[in-house]
C-alpha cells in the first residue's frame, strides 16, 4: 500500500485508511483503530477529531498560579544556576503571588493578564519597573503554565495574550574625556590599590563585574599575556522556608561561550607583572573576605568617579564603552563577540555597540563637503 503522512495509507480498493493506537491497559498488546475515507485529507481530518476526543486522562487543573509556578521552579532548579532560580523566584514572590497567586490556573485569561500588566506599569515610577522587567514577569507566567499543561496533560488553554514589547532605550556612554581622566587616575593608583588595577582590566578587556570579582592571579597567564574567564561571583537570594537571606556563590560564567580566553593589552602586561600575587589570591581584595563582591566594587568605583570629578555611571557601562571603542578601532565583530563572551554576534551588535557622539558629529559633518560641492556647481 502506498503511504502518505503518518499511519495513513491508500488501500487497493482506492480508499484511504488511517490507523490510531487505542488506549489499552498496561501489558496488553498494542491495538489500532482504523479510520476510512475517500481522500487522504478526509482521513487526516477524521483522525485529528478522534485524537482530540481520545485525550483520556486530561483533567481540569485545580492548582493555583502559585502552585503552578512553584512546580515549575522546583522541577527546573537542578538545571539552572543559583542566580537564575533566585531571580525567577524573587520575581514571583514579589510581583506574581500577591496579584494572581491565589487564582486558579485554569481561570487565567488575557483579561486578567491585561489588568495585571496595567497595574505593574502603574508601579514603574515608585518601584522602578521597566517594560523589560514586566515582560520577564509575564514570561514566567507563560512558561510555568506551559510546563504544567505538558507535564500533567491538563485541560488548560494558554491565554491569548502577548507580553509587552521591550522598548530599547538608547544608552548615553561616558565621554572619552571622562574615560581618559578615569584611566589616568587608575594608572596612578593601580600599583597600590587592587580595585584600581581591577577596574583597568575591565576597561581594557570588557569583562563583567562578577567575572572581575571572581578573578584570581591563577587566571592570569603573564607569560602568554592572556587571562582566563572561568567563574563568576554573585550575591544571590537564598530561600530557607519562609526566611529569605543572601549569600555569595561562585558559579560558571553566564553562558557556555562566556568561558573564554582574553588577550591582555600590552599597556597592562608590565603593570600586572609588578602586582602579580599567588595563584589563589583574588585580583581585587576584600576587607573581610579574600574577595570583594560586586556591590562593594560598584561602591568603590562610584567613589573613584567622585574623586575624579566624573559624573557617576554604572560599572557595566565600561563594558559597553569597551565594545564601542573596539568597533571604532576596527575590530571585526566576530572577534569582539568572542572577547565579550556572547553566545552570538547579533547580541554584540544589538546590545553593546553604540555610536559615540564624536562619531555622529563626524558623520553629520559629511554634509559640509556635500554642500560645498553643490555650491561650486551652481
Amino acid at each position: 500500500m502506498p503511504r502518505r503522512g503518518t499511519n495513513i495509507y491508500k488501500r487497493k480498493d482506492g480508499r484511504w485508511e488511517g490507523r490510531l493506537k487505542k488506549d489499552i491497559a498496561e501489558g496488553e498488546k498494542t491495538k489500532y483503530l482504523s479510520i476510512y475515507g475517500k481522500t487522504y485529507n478526509e482521513v487526516k481530518e477524521k483522525m485529528g477529531q478522534i485524537k482530540k476526543s481520545q485525550l483520556k486522562g486530561q483533567v481540569t487543573c485545580t492548582y493555583s498560579m502559585e502552585d503552578v509556578i512553584t512546580i515549575w521552579l522546583e522541577d527546573h532548579k537542578a538545571y539552572w544556576k543559583q542566580t537564575t532560580y533566585a531571580t525567577y523566584r524573587q520575581m514571583a514572590i514579589k510581583h506574581i503571588y500577591p496579584e494572581i497567586g491565589n487564582r486558579k490556573a485554569a481561570e487565567i485569561s488575557h483579561y486578567i493578564l491585561d489588568d495585571f500588566v496595567i497595574k505593574k506599569r502603574s508601579e514603574q515610577t515608585g518601584n522602578g519597573l521597566s517594560e523589560g522587567y514586566i515582560h520577564n514577569i509575564c514570561s514566567i507566567i507563560f512558561q510555568a503554565l506551559s510546563y504544567v499543561i505538558k507535564k500533567y496533560n491538563y485541560d488548560i488553554k494558554l491565554p491569548d495574550f502577548s507580553p509587552p514589547k521591550v522598548r530599547k532605550n538608547s544608552m548615553l556612554l561616558p565621554s572619552e574625556r571622562s574615560l581618559a581622566a578615569l584611566e589616568e587616575q587608575l594608572l596612578k593608583d593601580a600599583k597600590k590599590d587592587s580595585t584600581s588595577l581591577g577596574i583597568l582590566l575591565a576597561i581594557y578587556t570588557g569583562i563583567r563585574i562578577g567575572e572581575l570579582c571572581a578573578l584570581t592571579w591563577g587566571d592570569i597567564n603573564i607569560k602568554e599575556e592572556v587571562l582566563y574567564i572561568r567563574k563568576n561571583l554573585q550575591r544571590v537570594k537564598q530561600f530557607d522556608g519562609q526566611k529569605i537571606d543572601t549569600g555569595i556563590v561562585f558559579q560558571t560564567p553566564k553562558t557556555a561561550k562566556s568561558e573564554r580566553i582574553i588577550p591582555i593589552p600590552n599597556l597592562l602586561v608590565a603593570l600586572l607583572k609588578e602586582q602579580i600575587g599567588e595563584p589563589e589570591e583574588f585580583v581585587i581584595k576584600g576587607k573581610k573576605n579574600k574577595w570583594a563582591e560586586p556591590r562593594t566594587v560598584q561602591y568603590r568605583f562610584t567613589r573613584i568617579l567622585e574623586n575624579c570629578g566624573i559624573e557617576p555611571f554604572n560599572f557595566h557601562q565600561l563594558r559597553h564603552s569597551f565594545a564601542t571603542r573596539c568597533i571604532a578601532k576596527g575590530f571585526d565583530i566576530k572577534s569582539l563577540s568572542e572577547i565579550l563572551g556572547h553566545s552570538s554576534v547579533q547580541i554584540t551588535l544589538n546590545l553593546y555597540v553604540h555610536s559615540t557622539l564624536q562619531q555622529k558629529k563626524q558623520l553629520m559633518n559629511l554634509f559640509n563637503s556635500y554642500l560645498h560641492q553643490e555650491s561650486n556647481q551652481i
